[in-house]
């Protein structure tokens, strides 16, 4: 009967004569031990493709989480970093303040000590003049 089909349908064109007719395996009936062991290949097949694919998402995951936390690691030392700059430089800044006051009174008291000495020289040649 199906050679009889498929030539029947060969005929009009629908299926060539070279087309091989395999019949499918209805539900309720028994599977050939090729089927089976061809259902067992694919379900390991798709076992495997999902363990690769958890571990290369865990792996990725991984990665990510470890460049977050470099990216992290990196900003904290930096802050780090500007926040001992700014410190040394506002300890700089007062230093030389420091030194500025100190300069400028060291200044004033050699200019009043100078003043006092020709002061000092003036009043003696002016008592001198009068003597």
């Amino acid at each position: 009967m199906k050679r009889r089909l498929i030539a029947f349908l060969s005929m009009i064109g629908l299926a060539g004569s070279a087309a091989p007719a395999q019949a499918q395996v209805l539900k309720g009936s028994k599977q050939t031990a090729q089927t089976n062991a061809e259902t067992k290949i694919k379900a390991s097949k798709h076992t495997a493709e999902n363990k690769n694919n958890a571990e290369q998402k865990a792996i990725k995951a991984d990665l990510q989480n470890k460049n977050v936390k470099n990216e992290n690691w990196i900003k904290g030392n930096k802050t780090d970093a500007e926040n001992k700059a700014a410190k040394n430089q506002s300890k700089l800044k007062l230093k030389q303040e420091a030194v500025r006051k100190q300069t400028t009174t060291d200044q004033n008291k050699n200019a009043l000590t100078k003043a006092g000495l020709t002061k000092a020289a003036l009043t003696k040649a002016k008592n001198a003049e009068q003597k």
